[in-house]
């Protein structure tokens, strides 16, 4: 059979929490590493237990696919120089690892041939769920790879992260102050301890565990995963497809994170310590 072509990863920063990276197969098709420096793509391809490192992005060339896993902040520098190497990208799909960042960020390796696409995990008790949008061949490179490491891969329509990320932070980030205030008026009420546990457990079931195991500084969802300037980028771009729901989130951000930014009562916690 066949060996497939090899995968290519150019990271920095911490790789712990990767959930692209701790994909099973990647130890069988990791290929070269490029990172900031030989030493550290060393460090990298040792942790993975995988691939091998690379000095320059020349020798990326053995990859069809090249996975970047990066910070936000480190995007453009790397593009430039992915841009700027004698580097042949035509048939190549750079996919850039959970971020929220989009394909414009993408925008001068297309212009050299490339295919790119981003891919974000789906917060949820399914871990194997990813989202990805991108041109069709980057597309089919990374829901080829996930899927092989029996993970799902939903692809969005074009230009449609602005909407996703309305979606996570409609699901994930807003609800979390009015269910703090729905703790508190069940409390005021006269329900407490244990009754007060499986009262909330019953009205919010399984959507709100986080905040029922006392997470209440987790507040922010994609908030907590991107710069300010990317989330207002966003929600500017949401206000051009669709100014109600732009504006919806506007106001419910500024009164959440009032709401959020208030010293947090003791009692507050009772609910996860019950």
């Amino acid at each position: 059979m066949k060996k497939p072509p090899q995968i290519g990863l150019v990271v920095e920063g911490n790789l712990t929490h990767s959930a692209i990276l701790r994909m099973p197969k990647l130890v069988e098709d990791l290929g070269p590493i490029k990172s900031a420096t030989v030493r550290v793509a060393r460090r990298a391809s040792n942790f993975l237990k995988a691939g091998y490192a690379v000095a320059e992005y020349e020798d990326m060339q053995s990859a069809q696919l090249v996975l970047l896993r990066v910070p936000d902040e480190a995007v453009p520098r790397i593009v430039e120089d992915i841009f700027a190497a004698d580097l042949v990208l035509k048939d190549v799909s750079f996919v850039l690892c959970e971020s929220w960042l989009t394909l414009e960020d993408l925008a001068p390796l297309r212009l050299r041939g490339a295919a790119v696409a981003t891919v974000l995990p789906v917060p949820s008790s399914r871990r194997n769920w990813f989202v990805v949008d991108g041109d069709s061949l980057a597309v089919r490179h990374i829901k080829r790879f996930l899927e092989m490491n029996d993970a799902r891969a939903l692809e969005l329509r074009a230009g449609g992260k602005h909407l996703y990320f309305a979606a996570e932070l409609l699901s994930t980030a807003l609800p979390v102050p009015i269910l703090v205030a729905a703790q508190t008026a069940l409390r005021s009420s006269g329900i407490s301890g244990n009754n007060l546990y499986t009262l909330f457990n019953e009205m919010t079931q399984s959507m709100l565990r986080d905040l029922l195991k006392g997470s209440r500084t987790a507040w922010g969802g994609p908030l907590l995963e991107c710069s300010p300037e990317i989330a207002s980028s966003h929600v500017e771009a949401l206000r051009g497809v669709d100014p109600q729901l732009a504006e919806i989130i506007g106001q419910q951000l500024e009164w959440a994170r009032a709401r959020m930014s208030r010293p947090k009562n003791p009692s507050e916690d009772a609910v996860s310590s019950q």
